[in-house]
């Protein structure tokens, strides 16, 4: 349990420090092109990577936290032992199946484009596409990570 926590942990910075780089990325290229007139294209990019590290990234968080989305209406109606039985269920039938599909599926793409060193189709764009495709590979391996751990803590 201690490497899920390590693993946690670390997802956690990474995701809100994506955040604030972001934050301060988005006020930077208002302010160049608005005051300016330059525009950055590598920055746009960047501010893309960013936004779609927090977000690969912060589903698991929610799903480590519990709080992600649910039909309040109907589980606050039931019983404990059944939300659980109801948690498992979702958790091995839906989550841990989908995390192995994504990383199935996005297994050949990532590799292709690392072998390759894939870079933006933009002139003056980053040249590290495979990092953000990487993402979703990170991505599947958190959220399993998590629904692993859930599965463990759920009694």
């Amino acid at each position: 349990m201690k490497i899920f926590d390590k693993i946690t942990y670390w997802s956690h910075v990474i995701t809100k420090q994506c955040f604030y780089v972001m934050f301060i990325l988005v006020i930077l290229n208002i302010f160049l092109r608005y005051v300016f007139n330059i525009n950055f294209i590598f920055m746009q990019e960047l501010v893309m990577y960013m936004h779609a590290f927090v977000f690969l990234f912060g589903i698991s968080i929610c799903l480590k936290d519990d709080k992600h989305v649910r039909i309040d209406v109907i589980s606050n109606k039931l019983d404990e032992k059944i939300k659980r039985v109801i948690e498992k269920l979702g958790l091995v039938l839906l989550i841990i199946p989908f995390c192995i599909f994504v990383i199935y599926e996005s297994s050949p793409m990532i590799l292709r484009s690392w072998d390759m060193l894939e870079g933006s189709s933009e002139p003056g764009g980053l040249p590290f596409t495979y990092l953000l495709k990487t993402s979703i590979y990170i991505f599947a391996l958190l959220i399993l990570l998590q629904a692993l751990k859930r599965l463990i803590e759920i009694k």
